[in-house]
């Protein structure tokens, strides 16, 4: 690793998570070879592979869609168990040994917990495990294999297990953050993020649309009657919130559009109207704030507040339910085109090497390109390429899913980005969920 590359490392964790945690990663990045974990030489389980390109000089993928998802899947679903390194921190409370995405967001590259890191035992069930979900579901669909379905079952159904007593204040609610296998912790502390249990709640109507169980039907329309309860007069919900109390952890998220589709969904399959109320206070306060202020901020569970974060993942899928209901009259392309000119001048990279391919920064508190936001911006950049037919945002879109076929690497781990110590499973999957938008 040169002394850019270590600074910037070292940037991105201290603005993350603290000076403390920056003095872990010095250590692992100058004290290689002394033959402590946390001084894991993560470098060399990275390969950055030769660039293939077309006669035009083009980025061309290194390995195809379909191999990318096939194998990236592979990755999860073959001996999984066997790359893992700490089986026994993953029976839960009936002794039973859960897979490692249930209890852990990240580990190192060689597939060992790292030892004194901040997130070293935690998770982000609501939003992680949806993710995890909505690609064994696509997987399933693409690939015919029951084994994925399966797995979205089990998961689905330990987060139904685990969620919030029927009788609190926010019950029936998935939590946001598990530590060392208990629910709450780090930075929600006592809190739960509403955002993600709707998040969740949609992934269970894929599931109960897969597979017709009735159950995963009622844990989305549980979770949105406990949204339509608390919903505040302006139509949000705090950003983090006690799920038992009540009381505000964190105020602000623009994360309310997820509420916005589950209630148009579970409207849609009860054929009533009885979300519709909910609905449009809320898509009226999106309308009237983020869309038009571009405050679009309060999304990650571990990071601390920051009124000046950013963040884009929101965002896109706003952009995408503009798309989708867009007229001739509402001005919704305009909109969506407005929004993503902000992304783009907020996050976007060019990336050297790998030219004309382009990437997305997670957040500005987290400013990295990873593999999961890049491929997430260029699946809306598709869509908003086929709302205005602009052949060059196809062109665009299609470069850089190209360029996030390198991150898969020997072993079919799918990186989350060549500058980035941490493995992660949401960034592992997350390409392979956006990368069925791009294959034929």
């Amino acid at each position: 690793m040169n002394e850019n590359a270590v600074g910037k490392t070292l940037r991105v964790v201290r603005d993350w998570f603290g000076k403390g945690a920056m003095m872990t990663v010095l250590a692992m990045t100058v004290a290689v070879g002394v033959g402590r974990a946390e001084t894991f030489d993560w470098k060399a389980h990275m390969r950055i592979a030769d660039r293939q390109r077309d006669a035009d000089g083009s980025l061309l993928p290194l390995q195809s869609y379909d191999e990318t998802i096939r194998r990236g899947m592979s990755f999860i679903l073959d001996d999984h168990l066997k790359w893992f390194k700490a089986v026994d921190t993953l029976v839960d409370e009936n002794g039973k040994t859960q897979m490692p995405w249930v209890y852990y967001s990240n580990v190192q590259h060689n597939g060992v917990p790292f030892p004194n890191a901040v997130d070293r035992f935690i998770s982000y069930p609501a939003f992680h495990h949806a993710l995890d979900i909505r690609t064994f579901i696509g997987y399933w669909q693409y690939a015919g294999d029951q084994r994925a379905l399966d797995e979205a079952v089990k998961l689905a159904d330990w987060d139904i297990a685990h969620s919030t007593p029927s009788d609190w204040a926010y019950g029936s609610m998935p939590y946001s953050t598990s530590e060392h296998k208990k629910p709450g912790g780090f930075r929600d502390g006592s809190g739960i993020m509403p955002d993600k249990a709707a998040i969740l709640a949609l992934a269970y109507l894929d599931l109960y649309e897969a597979c017709k169980k009735p159950r995963f039907l009622k844990a989305a329309e549980a979770i949105a009657e406990t949204l339509s309860q608390r919903q505040r007069p302006n139509g949000t919900w705090p950003f983090r919130v006690d799920p038992k109390t009540e009381r505000v952890v964190e105020e602000y998220t623009s994360s309310v559009i997820y509420a916005v589709m589950l209630f148009e969904r579970l409207d849609a399959l009860n054929a009533n109207d009885a979300y519709k109320a909910n609905r449009d206070k809320t898509w009226t306060w999106l309308l009237n704030g983020p869309i038009k202020t571009k405050e679009f901020r309060g999304f990650y569970e571990d990071i601390p507040p920051s009124p000046s974060g950013r963040t884009n993942y929101d965002c896109l899928d706003t952009i995408r339910y503009l798309l989708a209901n867009r007229t001739d009259e509402n001005g919704y392309l305009e909109m969506a085109k407005d929004l993503n000119v902000w992304i783009e001048k907020t996050f976007l990279d060019k990336i050297r090497g790998f030219e004309p391919a382009e990437g997305i920064r997670e957040q500005l508190q987290c400013n990295v390109v990873m593999g999961i936001h890049s491929l997430n911006w260029a699946s809306m950049l598709m869509e908003l390429s086929k709302a205005t037919g602009d052949e060059v945002m196809r062109q665009r879109a299609i470069q850089t899913a190209n360029y996030i076929t390198y991150y898969l690497q020997p072993d079919n781990r799918i990186v989350v980005g060549f500058q980035y110590h941490q493995w992660w499973y949401s960034c592992h999957v997350g390409v392979v969920l956006y990368l069925f938008d791009f294959v034929e």
